[in-house]
């Protein structure tokens, strides 16, 4: 096909994205580019991180000492007032579930791509609390799982570790309170799923720590194989 005819066929729906543009996922501003899900410039000013070519980054500085990882990442950077934080908000409290869809199939495709990663066996979301699944109507990080699952051909299981108990707030706590709050909440009801097998926990964001340190522990307890982490973002 010419470049006059692509041009021409394209043109009714250039047309269109021009008078009714689909906002930026990231800004909520500026309209989208063209078969894109962010607008020009909140592409060049995504934050993504470095940590899928280096072994010792962010994330596994994190834990270290605390858990035992084979491989640890998070796609992208993490700061208060950040496009980042305003689709993490949107993508937890506003119902905008494409948001994990899309930064998972991103992860997925760089883990493929990495030269450190080893494909694991199973995925496991963080849980949350099931009252609180049913008012958001999803687990914002099963379904950033289920994407990054699709994309390497690894099934996302929530039926593994759960939610049994609502925690307190993390607010002013030290990080071992933080820890001791949420290891009581989580429960490990399919231990034989995990026994031996690589598993790739993943959540929305890292800040403290606690929560994903706590379901670590969990699966520790029932003989896990190996351990790896991967997040859509990760507070410096």
């Amino acid at each position: 096909m010419s470049k006059i005819a692509t041009y021409i066929k394209l043109l009714p729906r250039d047309l269109f994205h021009t008078l009714f543009p689909d906002i930026c996922l990231a800004c909520d501003t500026q309209p989208k580019i063209r078969q894109g899900d962010f607008c020009v410039e909140c592409l060049h000013k995504m934050p993504y991180t470095d940590h899928f070519t280096i072994l010792d980054n962010a994330v596994t500085r994190h834990f270290k000492g605390r858990v035992k990882l084979e491989y640890g990442a998070a796609l992208l950077r993490f700061r208060a007032g950040s496009i980042v934080q305003n689709m993490l908000h949107k993508l937890k409290y506003k119902k905008r579930k494409e948001i994990g869809e899309i930064f998972g199939e991103i992860a997925g495709q760089k883990l493929i791509a990495s030269p450190l990663f080893q494909k694991p066996d199973l995925i496991i979301p963080i849980p949350i609390h099931h009252l609180k699944e049913k008012k958001r109507g999803y687990n914002q990080s099963s379904v950033f799982g289920k994407a990054v699952g699709k994309v390497l051909g690894v099934e996302c299981r929530e039926d593994i570790i759960i939610k049994s108990k609502w925690s307190e707030s993390q607010t002013g706590k030290s990080r071992t309170q933080r820890v001791d709050n949420v290891d009581e909440v989580f429960e490990l009801i399919r231990p034989e799923l995990v026994r031996s097998r690589h598993v790739l926990i993943v959540d929305d964001v890292v800040t403290t720590g606690a929560t994903i340190e706590a379901c670590c522990l969990k699966l520790t307890e029932s003989q896990v194989g190996k351990m790896s982490i991967l997040t859509i973002a990760s507070a410096s």
